[in-house]
This record gives C-alpha cells, structure tokens and sequence, in this order.
C-alpha cells in the first residue's frame, strides 16, 4: 500500500463556491520555457547569448544582436503518454498528441545611430495544458465526503440553513442534498456524518481532462549601448484559456450492501478565461571578446481572471430510504437558481530572476565565422510569492487570505537550470541541450520536476535558416483529489509524463 500522505492545515472548500486552488494557480506558473527550434535544442539557455528571437520572451537585452531583419516561424509537435500511481495502483495512460507554436514573428535589427538597435514582434505559446491524468486505486484511510462534512459540522447550521447559506460550498450543499452527508444519533448525541466515512474500504477513481494553454505577444526592444553592454526591454501580453473537466467516483469496496452506501460521483466542467501583462528587462556584459553575461528580471504577470463552472453530484445509498431506492442526484444549477457559477479575480505570478554565461569560441561580429559556443542559465522563482488578490475594489482580499496562507504552506523558492551547446560546420550546426525545473513543493514527499533532454541540427545559407530539435521531457507531479482538515492527512497520486517534442523553425532575412 502507497502510504505516501501530506498534511496540511487549511481546508479551502468552505469559502463560498471557488473552484480554483492552489494547484491550478500553480499551473499557471510552472511550466517549462518555449521558443524557437534552436533555443529548445540549447535547453532555453539564451539568456546571455541572445541573436535568437526567444531572447524577446527571456532577455530581451539578445535582440540588440541582431544587425539584419528576420521572420522566423516555429510550429512544433508534442506527444507522450502519462503515468500514475494512487496508493499502490498503478495505470498507464494512452498516447496523446497536440500541436503547438514556438516562438514566431519579426525581428527588426540594426536601425538607428550606428545600426545599434533593434525591435521584436513575437508570438508564442507559453503553457500547453493539453493533458489527460487519470489514477484509481483502495483507500481505507479518508472519503471524498470527509472535508464536506467537516465544513457542514463547523458551520454550527442546520441543513435547510447549510442549503440556503452563501458560506457553504456547493459540493457541500450536494452531499447534504442527496444526504451523502446527514446528521444523524450516535451513541445517544446528535452528530454530523458523512456515510461514506463509515465504510471500511473504498474504491475511488478521478478524472481530470484538461485543455487550452497561454499564448504570450510580446514587443520588445533592444540596443548595444556600447562595444561591451546590451540592455533591453519587452512587454508581454498573453491569453489565457484553461478549461478542465474533472470526474470523481468513489464507490464501496467492501461488497457491504447493508452499510447505506454504494457509491458517490462528482462531475464538475470548469473554465478560466483572462490575459496577463508583464515587463521584462535585461542586460548582456562581455567582459571579453568570447565571453558574455547576462541578466534578466521578469516582472510578476498581473492575471485578472474569470473563471466558470457547473457540476453535478450522485450518491446511491442502498437501503436508507426503503422500499424506495437509496439513488439521488443533482446539478449545482439546482442549488444556485438557474445561474452558471463564476467568479472573478487576479493572480500575480512570481517575479524570475536570470543569470547566465555562455563562452563562443572565436567570438566575432560576423556570425558566419563563429563556430560554436557552451552557455548555461541559472534561473530563480519563489513560488510563495504567487498570490491570489481582488478583482475589484468592491470586493476585499481578505477572501483570499486563506488560499495566498495555503500559498506559503506548500510551496517554495526553486533554482532551474538549463544548459547548451552549439559546433558550426559552415552552414550546418549542431546542438544539444539540458534543462532542470526543480520542484515547487515545499514537502519533499511531494516529486515534482520538470526535466528536458534536447537535441538538433541546423542550417543556414543565403539569408534563409532552418532548425529542427527534438525535445524528450521526463516531468514527475501530484495530484490531490480532495484535502481533508489538519491534523489528518492527504492522500495523493504521483504523476509521471513522458514524451517527446518537435520544432521546426523556418526563418529568412528580410
């Protein structure tokens, strides 16, 4: 038996209807870096090389080495397949396969005094949430119901208030219309229940198909300030599009068809919709002919968000009501008159902080003449300071202080690490690559990464460049499918997500 857990102290679901929780801002957030065909093959690592148009989605500071006009477009492939486990089960997922955009658009170099200057219009996609995780497995320990009833017992309400309250979570106001969750007399006291708790083994299985992703615009602008400095800047604006359907199934593993529970389900379709703005600036030093340093600050992305959902719940049981049968369902339209739930508010993503060398053997101002370089980036993010804030000044933060506490509970500063390399053969180039994102988490029980191993050839002849890079990601996450009230503990599944991915960037000088 898995007997992997995670205790934590906050229980969300009794602040009114929110679907969001910590994780799903998380996803916001971490999620390897994209670009161009040639970026990907060095790992990303482009912070101090630059003359690449990812630089104007990392640091921009890398536009200022362009001295010609390039259009450049990368569409890529990405597929794989998901593995999980859920307390000692283990499931293997099917194939799947999405198309995506790497970095795309114009860089315009070398205009203004002395031809020092030079300005980007990109375009590309930051996140891919195309997903499908899926694990089952025993759980003798909690129910899906535990937290449901916890909310309803600390309520102090009875339940016609509980149904009618706008305090109570809607999955809370399901358990207790469908009486998944009841009062009942135990031991001669009247108690709260959840039925159930009151099995000795349950089956439970979830579902989570996710889609859609952020595509980022950004413009940015850089200039040689002077032989040995760059500096640049960029905005970013991106849209967000997150839409998830998530299906729950517990069921009574016991064979028991006399302990009044057979089995409960939640279905639940959820959608985030919104953009994000952000500023990022930055500088390459070369001391030395052959050697470049680079810095880089990313601003944190302001996220205003809208976010809608509507589920539905079942529970089935058995017995209680006789001679009729113990089935009962309903939708969460039911319990809010008719109306899709929504909610607005913002996400402020954390500030990055970049630095990097790289050393180009026989560094000169004419690129053709390079014939190679080795460049790492080290890159830091604090993921306490991911945050949760109002939407408007009618509404007071103080709603939000339980999920920005859970914030600081679970997660942490990491550092990631990406690593390239690149031999000039005249017109044909390789490469190969190495990138690290370490895990958010702030319980080391808790395996998450995201790993990249890349590797690509280019060419480039006559004002026209072509790239092609394979991507092979070896990511480990979690995945919880409810919380239960401190001092128990989490029960959750390990996620493995295997698989590869292709760039093809076709550039020419214009």
């Amino acid at each position: 038996m898995n007997r992997k857990i995670y205790t934590t102290f906050f229980l969300l679901s009794f602040y009114i209807s929110f679907s969001q929780v910590p994780e799903d801002a998380l996803k916001l957030t971490w999620y390897p870096q994209t670009g161009t065909a040639r970026n990907q093959a060095i790992g990303g690592a482009v912070v101090s090389l630059g003359g690449d148009a990812s630089a104007n989605h990392t640091n921009p500071a890398g536009l200022a080495l362009f001295k010609t006009s390039d259009f450049i477009l990368t569409p890529g492939f990405q597929f794989g397949k998901g593995k999980s486990n859920f307390r000692g089960t283990d499931f293997t997922g099917s194939s799947k396969n999405s198309s995506g955009l790497g970095t795309t658009g114009f860089v315009f170099g070398g205009f203004g005094r002395n031809a020092r200057n030079s300005f980007a219009m990109t375009v590309t996609r930051l996140a891919n949430f195309n997903q499908t995780t899926f694990y089952q497995g025993e759980n003798n320990y909690s129910s899906f119901a535990e937290p449901l009833a916890d909310e309803f017992a600390s309520s102090n309400l009875t339940i016609d208030q509980a149904l009618n309250s706008s305090t109570i979570s809607l999955q809370t106001k399901m358990a207790l219309y469908t009486y998944l969750v009841d009062t009942a007399t135990v031991n001669g006291s009247k108690q709260v229940i959840a039925r159930s708790e009151q099995v000795a083994n349950r089956g439970q299985q979830n579902l989570v198909e996710s889609k859609g992703g952020i595509t980022e615009f950004a413009f940015g602008f850089g200039s040689q300030v002077s032989k040995k400095l760059l500096a640049g800047i960029s905005l970013g604006v991106s849209i967000i599009n997150h839409e998830k359907r998530t299906y729950f199934h517990e069921w009574d593993a016991t064979g028991n068809i006399n302990n009044n529970f057979n089995f409960l389900a939640y279905d639940e379709n959820y959608t985030l919709k919104g953009y994000g703005l952000n500023l990022r600036g930055g500088i390459i030093y070369r001391p030395k002919e052959y050697i470049r340093l680079g810095l880089a600050v990313h601003s944190p992305t302001w996220m205003p968000l809208n976010e809608t959902f509507r589920s539905g719940f079942a529970a089935d049981l058995e017995k209680l009501f006789a001679p009729n049968t113990g089935y009962d369902s309903v939708a969460s339209s039911v319990l809010t008159g008719g109306n899709q739930t929504e909610n607005k508010y913002v996400i402020n993503s954390p500030t990055r902080i970049m630095i990097s060398g790289s050393y180009v053997f026989r560094e000169e101002e004419k690129i053709e003449r390079q014939k190679g370089f080795i460049t790492a980036d080290i890159e830091y993010v604090n993921y306490k300071w991911l945050q949760f804030a109002a939407y408007d000044q009618n509404t007071s933060n103080d709603i939000y202080k339980p999920y920005n506490d859970a914030i600081d509970a679970l997660y942490k500063g990491v550092f990631n690490f990406k690593l390239g390399a690149e031999l000039k053969f005249k017109t044909i180039m390789a490469r190969a690559g190495f990138a690290y994102y370490g895990s958010p988490y702030t319980d080391s029980e808790l395996k998450g990464r995201k790993m990249n191993i890349s590797g690509g050839l280019g060419y480039r002849n006559k004002g026209m460049f072509l790239d092609l890079t394979y991507v092979h990601r070896l990511n480990k996450d979690v995945n919880f499918p409810y919380r239960v009230n401190s001092p128990r503990a989490n029960t959750f599944a390990n996620l493995k997500d295997s698989g590869g991915n292709v760039l093809i960037t076709l550039g020419f000088k214009i």
